[in-house]
Protein backbone atom coordinates (compact mmCIF):
# COMPACT_ATOMS: atom_id res chain seq x y z
CA UNK A 1 0.00 0.00 0.00
CA UNK A 2 1.66 3.17 -1.16
CA UNK A 3 1.40 6.44 0.72
CA UNK A 4 2.23 8.23 -2.52
CA UNK A 5 -1.31 8.05 -3.78
CA UNK A 6 -2.22 11.66 -4.38
CA UNK A 7 -3.05 12.77 -7.87
CA UNK A 8 -1.50 15.89 -9.26
CA UNK A 9 2.22 15.02 -9.21
CA UNK A 10 4.19 16.98 -11.78
CA UNK A 11 7.85 17.14 -12.75
CA UNK A 12 7.94 20.66 -11.37
CA UNK A 13 7.14 19.19 -7.95
CA UNK A 14 10.42 17.31 -8.15
CA UNK A 15 12.15 20.40 -6.73
CA UNK A 16 10.62 19.40 -3.38
CA UNK A 17 13.30 16.72 -3.14
CA UNK A 18 16.02 19.39 -3.11
CA UNK A 19 15.30 19.82 0.58
CA UNK A 20 17.72 18.63 3.24
CA UNK A 21 14.92 17.51 5.57
CA UNK A 22 13.39 15.37 2.81
CA UNK A 23 16.80 13.90 1.98
CA UNK A 24 17.45 12.97 5.63
CA UNK A 25 13.98 11.42 5.96
CA UNK A 26 14.91 9.07 3.11
CA UNK A 27 16.98 7.09 5.63
CA UNK A 28 13.69 5.82 7.05
CA UNK A 29 12.46 4.36 3.76
CA UNK A 30 12.56 0.57 3.94
CA UNK A 31 15.33 -1.13 1.96
CA UNK A 32 14.43 -3.06 -1.14
CA UNK A 33 14.33 -6.81 -0.64
CA UNK A 34 17.90 -8.20 -0.70
CA UNK A 35 16.75 -11.07 -2.92
CA UNK A 36 15.80 -8.51 -5.55
CA UNK A 37 19.43 -7.48 -6.02
CA UNK A 38 20.54 -11.11 -6.10
CA UNK A 39 18.13 -11.79 -8.95
CA UNK A 40 18.95 -8.55 -10.77
CA UNK A 41 22.64 -9.38 -10.88
CA UNK A 42 21.94 -12.71 -12.55
CA UNK A 43 20.39 -10.77 -15.45
CA UNK A 44 23.43 -8.56 -16.11
CA UNK A 45 26.28 -10.13 -18.10
CA UNK A 46 28.68 -7.19 -17.80
CA UNK A 47 29.92 -5.56 -14.60
CA UNK A 48 31.88 -2.54 -15.82
CA UNK A 49 29.55 0.44 -15.49
CA UNK A 50 26.08 0.96 -14.02
CA UNK A 51 23.85 4.05 -13.98
CA UNK A 52 21.26 4.73 -11.28
CA UNK A 53 18.68 7.33 -12.35
CA UNK A 54 17.00 9.50 -9.73
CA UNK A 55 19.36 7.97 -7.20
CA UNK A 56 18.26 10.00 -4.18
CA UNK A 57 20.73 9.35 -1.36
CA UNK A 58 22.00 6.28 -3.17
CA UNK A 59 20.08 3.29 -1.83
CA UNK A 60 20.34 1.39 -5.12
CA UNK A 61 23.69 2.81 -6.20
CA UNK A 62 25.40 1.75 -2.96
CA UNK A 63 23.93 -1.75 -3.20
CA UNK A 64 25.31 -2.09 -6.73
CA UNK A 65 28.75 -0.63 -5.99
CA UNK A 66 30.42 -3.88 -4.81
CA UNK A 67 29.46 -5.55 -8.09
CA UNK A 68 30.57 -2.96 -10.68
CA UNK A 69 33.77 -1.12 -11.44
CA UNK A 70 31.87 2.19 -11.50
CA UNK A 71 28.35 3.25 -10.59
CA UNK A 72 27.10 6.65 -11.75
CA UNK A 73 24.48 8.01 -9.33
CA UNK A 74 22.40 10.73 -10.98
CA UNK A 75 19.90 13.04 -9.27
CA UNK A 76 18.90 16.69 -9.72
CA UNK A 77 18.77 17.24 -5.94
CA UNK A 78 21.96 18.61 -4.42
CA UNK A 79 20.61 17.71 -0.98
CA UNK A 80 20.16 14.06 -1.96
CA UNK A 81 23.64 13.91 -3.48
CA UNK A 82 25.17 15.48 -0.35
CA UNK A 83 23.55 12.88 1.91
CA UNK A 84 24.55 10.09 -0.46
CA UNK A 85 28.20 11.09 -0.41
CA UNK A 86 28.39 10.80 3.39
CA UNK A 87 29.00 7.04 3.47
CA UNK A 88 29.50 6.20 -0.19
CA UNK A 89 31.88 3.59 -1.62
CA UNK A 90 34.70 5.20 -3.61
CA UNK A 91 33.54 3.78 -6.94
CA UNK A 92 30.25 5.70 -6.93
CA UNK A 93 30.38 8.83 -9.10
CA UNK A 94 27.78 11.37 -7.93
CA UNK A 95 26.21 13.60 -10.59
CA UNK A 96 23.89 16.47 -9.66
CA UNK A 97 21.67 16.83 -12.73
CA UNK A 98 18.32 15.82 -14.14
CA UNK A 99 18.22 12.68 -16.23
CA UNK A 100 17.26 14.69 -19.31
CA UNK A 101 20.69 16.38 -19.34
CA UNK A 102 22.84 14.27 -17.02
CA UNK A 103 22.88 10.86 -18.69
CA UNK A 104 26.41 10.13 -19.88
CA UNK A 105 27.65 8.29 -22.93
CA UNK A 106 28.18 5.07 -21.02
CA UNK A 107 28.27 2.46 -22.24
CA UNK A 108 26.25 1.00 -19.37
CA UNK A 109 25.85 -2.67 -18.55
CA UNK A 110 22.96 -1.81 -16.25
CA UNK A 111 20.62 1.15 -15.82
CA UNK A 112 18.37 1.26 -12.76
CA UNK A 113 15.61 3.55 -11.57
CA UNK A 114 13.65 3.44 -8.34
CA UNK A 115 10.33 5.24 -7.97
CA UNK A 116 11.66 8.17 -9.97
CA UNK A 117 10.80 7.68 -13.64
CA UNK A 118 7.46 9.47 -13.33
CA UNK A 119 9.37 12.70 -12.62
CA UNK A 120 11.28 12.45 -15.92
CA UNK A 121 10.51 13.36 -19.55
CA UNK A 122 10.36 9.92 -21.11
CA UNK A 123 10.61 11.27 -24.67
CA UNK A 124 14.09 12.60 -23.86
CA UNK A 125 15.36 10.05 -21.35
CA UNK A 126 14.53 6.73 -23.01
CA UNK A 127 16.10 7.42 -26.44
CA UNK A 128 19.26 8.53 -24.63
CA UNK A 129 19.29 5.34 -22.58
CA UNK A 130 18.77 3.20 -25.67
CA UNK A 131 21.82 4.82 -27.26
CA UNK A 132 24.16 4.29 -24.30
CA UNK A 133 23.15 0.81 -23.12
CA UNK A 134 25.68 -1.92 -23.91
CA UNK A 135 24.51 -4.64 -26.32
CA UNK A 136 23.01 -7.22 -23.99
CA UNK A 137 22.72 -4.62 -21.24
CA UNK A 138 19.68 -4.36 -19.00
CA UNK A 139 17.48 -1.57 -17.68
CA UNK A 140 15.70 -2.35 -14.41
CA UNK A 141 12.86 -0.48 -12.71
CA UNK A 142 12.62 -1.10 -8.97
CA UNK A 143 9.61 -0.11 -6.88
CA UNK A 144 7.92 -0.82 -3.59
CA UNK A 145 9.73 0.44 -0.48
CA UNK A 146 6.60 0.62 1.68
CA UNK A 147 4.43 -1.66 3.79
CA UNK A 148 2.66 -4.33 1.75
CA UNK A 149 -0.89 -5.02 2.97
CA UNK A 150 0.00 -4.24 6.61
CA UNK A 151 -2.39 -4.92 9.52
CA UNK A 152 -3.22 -1.20 9.52
CA UNK A 153 -4.16 -1.07 5.81
CA UNK A 154 -7.77 0.01 6.32
CA UNK A 155 -6.86 2.55 8.97
CA UNK A 156 -4.14 3.96 6.70
CA UNK A 157 -6.59 4.24 3.81
CA UNK A 158 -8.91 6.31 5.99
CA UNK A 159 -5.98 8.39 7.23
CA UNK A 160 -4.75 9.13 3.70
CA UNK A 161 -8.22 9.93 2.41
CA UNK A 162 -8.71 12.41 5.25
CA UNK A 163 -5.31 14.06 4.99
CA UNK A 164 -5.17 14.30 1.21
CA UNK A 165 -8.56 16.01 1.31
CA UNK A 166 -7.07 18.58 3.69
CA UNK A 167 -4.48 19.33 1.00
CA UNK A 168 -7.12 19.54 -1.74
CA UNK A 169 -6.17 16.18 -3.24
CA UNK A 170 -7.88 12.86 -3.82
CA UNK A 171 -6.85 9.46 -2.54
CA UNK A 172 -6.39 7.39 -5.70
CA UNK A 173 -3.91 4.49 -5.69
CA UNK A 174 -4.98 3.64 -9.25
CA UNK A 175 -4.02 7.10 -10.48
CA UNK A 176 -0.60 6.93 -8.87
CA UNK A 177 0.04 3.42 -10.13
CA UNK A 178 -0.79 4.68 -13.63
CA UNK A 179 1.88 7.35 -13.16
CA UNK A 180 4.42 4.78 -11.99
CA UNK A 181 3.88 2.59 -15.05
CA UNK A 182 3.58 5.33 -17.67
CA UNK A 183 7.18 4.62 -18.72
CA UNK A 184 6.12 1.26 -20.18
CA UNK A 185 5.22 2.81 -23.53
CA UNK A 186 8.96 3.50 -23.87
CA UNK A 187 10.11 0.11 -22.64
CA UNK A 188 10.35 -3.44 -23.99
CA UNK A 189 9.69 -5.58 -20.93
CA UNK A 190 11.62 -8.84 -20.78
CA UNK A 191 10.47 -9.95 -17.33
CA UNK A 192 9.14 -8.96 -13.95
CA UNK A 193 9.19 -10.45 -10.47
CA UNK A 194 8.15 -9.54 -6.94
CA UNK A 195 10.08 -10.05 -3.70
CA UNK A 196 8.96 -9.74 -0.08
CA UNK A 197 10.73 -9.64 3.26
CA UNK A 198 9.94 -8.84 6.87
CA UNK A 199 10.76 -5.38 8.15
CA UNK A 200 10.42 -3.55 11.46
CA UNK A 201 10.37 0.17 12.21
CA UNK A 202 9.53 2.55 15.03
CA UNK A 203 6.45 4.74 14.69
CA UNK A 204 8.75 7.79 14.64
CA UNK A 205 10.75 6.26 11.78
CA UNK A 206 7.62 5.34 9.86
CA UNK A 207 6.32 8.89 10.20
CA UNK A 208 9.67 10.34 9.11
CA UNK A 209 9.48 8.11 6.04
CA UNK A 210 6.22 9.77 5.05
CA UNK A 211 7.93 13.17 5.16
CA UNK A 212 10.34 11.93 2.47
CA UNK A 213 7.36 11.85 0.08
CA UNK A 214 6.54 14.81 -2.16
CA UNK A 215 3.00 14.99 -0.81
CA UNK A 216 4.02 15.18 2.84
CA UNK A 217 7.19 17.26 2.95
CA UNK A 218 7.35 19.42 6.06
CA UNK A 219 8.28 22.40 3.90
CA UNK A 220 5.02 22.12 1.96
CA UNK A 221 2.84 21.28 4.95
CA UNK A 222 4.28 23.85 7.31
CA UNK A 223 5.23 23.25 10.94
CA UNK A 224 1.71 23.31 12.42
CA UNK A 225 0.08 21.03 9.87
CA UNK A 226 3.03 18.64 9.88
CA UNK A 227 2.81 18.37 13.66
CA UNK A 228 -0.91 17.56 13.45
CA UNK A 229 -0.15 14.98 10.74
CA UNK A 230 2.47 13.32 12.94
CA UNK A 231 0.20 13.16 15.98
CA UNK A 232 -2.71 11.76 13.98
CA UNK A 233 -0.55 9.12 12.27
CA UNK A 234 1.05 8.10 15.57
CA UNK A 235 -2.41 7.54 17.09
CA UNK A 236 -3.48 5.59 14.01
CA UNK A 237 -0.48 3.26 14.19
CA UNK A 238 -0.15 2.85 17.96
CA UNK A 239 -2.55 -0.13 18.27
CA UNK A 240 -0.41 -2.11 15.81
CA UNK A 241 2.92 -1.91 17.62
CA UNK A 242 4.68 -4.80 19.35
CA UNK A 243 7.32 -3.83 21.87
CA UNK A 244 7.14 -0.30 20.53
CA UNK A 245 7.75 -1.24 16.90
CA UNK A 246 5.75 -1.86 13.75
CA UNK A 247 6.27 -5.21 12.00
CA UNK A 248 5.28 -5.58 8.37
CA UNK A 249 6.15 -7.04 5.01
CA UNK A 250 7.88 -4.99 2.34
CA UNK A 251 7.17 -5.99 -1.23
CA UNK A 252 9.67 -4.93 -3.91
CA UNK A 253 8.99 -5.29 -7.62
CA UNK A 254 11.60 -5.68 -10.35
CA UNK A 255 10.78 -5.05 -14.01
CA UNK A 256 13.59 -5.46 -16.53
CA UNK A 257 14.07 -5.00 -20.25
CA UNK A 258 15.41 -2.45 -22.72
CA UNK A 259 14.52 1.19 -23.43
CA UNK A 260 12.91 2.11 -26.74
CA UNK A 261 13.95 4.95 -29.03
CA UNK A 262 10.38 5.66 -30.14
CA UNK A 263 6.98 5.59 -28.51
CA UNK A 264 5.12 2.29 -28.89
Amino acid sequence: MSTLSATGHTRENGVLFDDLDVARCYAHRAPYAPALYDHLLTLVPGRTRALDLGCGPGKIAKALAPHFQTVEALDPSAAMIAIGREDAPPNVDWITAGAEVGIGTGPYDLVTAGASLHWMDHSIVFPKLAACLEPGGVMAIINGDDAFDPPWAEEMKDFLTRWLARLGRTYSPAAFNAELTSYQRWFDIQGEQGFTYEHTETIAGYIACQHSRATWTRTVMGEKLAHEFDEDLALTLAPFTRAGRLHFQVKSSLVWGTPRTTLS
